[in-house]
């Protein structure tokens, strides 16, 4: 597991119960995006703006023998491979986001059986990672910190209307006046009060046997 290490952020606990919702949709996708980012608002203001597309900047590439896994900026995106039977990867960096206050990353993955996009992560906590696999199926996570297990927040949920089976998808997730929003190729998929996060990490996790892409990874604070 390789995971790039920054000085921990402290947080507040806001305690609530998850709304799952399928009606609202985001209508600010761009058409035809420029440097693969979807997002299309003027009053935008990056912290953070991965694109994947040239040198790597903030030591993405790995190669973890214990693990059988590695990770290489190729292409245009990012190729994430996990060949071991037992054991998940994970991949982040600091992003200098203030994950306190509002803030938005935005990515667009796929894969070959579980991808997932983590935020908040920091050098104790593996923050959460909001997954989606081949099916369409989504779920949230509080990752583990190295010792504890990761936790089901939102189990295994079906969500084939909107998600795109064997093929890219767009995962979104806004934390806007302490609530988290969670979108799937802009639509809406759950709201839940917003947890506590511990850093700016942002990055992927994948599951053994997984190999996994992303096209750009955004994040900004509103």
């Amino acid at each position: 597991m390789k995971l790039n290490s920054f000085i921990a952020a402290a947080g507040f606990v806001i305690v609530g119960s998850v709304l799952f919702s399928s009606c609202i949709e985001r209508d600010n996708y761009a058409v035809a995006p420029n440097n693969n980012n979807y997002y299309n608002n003027t009053n935008t203001q990056y912290v953070f703006d991965e694109e994947f597309n040239g040198a790597d900047n903030y030591g993405w590439n790995f190669t973890d023998a214990a693990d059988s896994a590695y990770a290489s900026i190729t292409g245009g995106s990012y190729q994430y491979v996990d060949y071991s039977a037992v054991k998940s990867s994970m991949s982040f960096v600091a992003t200098g986001a203030n994950v306190q206050n509002n803030f938005t990353v935005t990515t667009r993955v796929k894969s070959n059986n579980q991808i997932a996009l983590v935020f908040g992560a920091s050098a104790t906590s593996n923050g959460y990672a909001f997954y989606i696999d081949t099916s369409g199926n989504y779920s949230l996570y509080q990752e583990g910190n190295g010792v504890n297990a990761s936790i089901p927040v939102i189990p295994y949920t079906q969500d084939t209307l909107y998600a795109h089976k064997n093929d890219w998808n767009i995962l979104e997730l806004d934390q806007t006046n302490g609530v988290w929003s969670a979108y799937i190729n802009g639509t809406q998929v759950f709201t839940m009060a917003a947890r506590s996060l511990s850093g700016p990490g942002f990055g992927y996790k994948i599951l053994p046997g997984t190999t996994g892409y992303a096209d750009y990874l955004t994040v900004r604070n509103d």
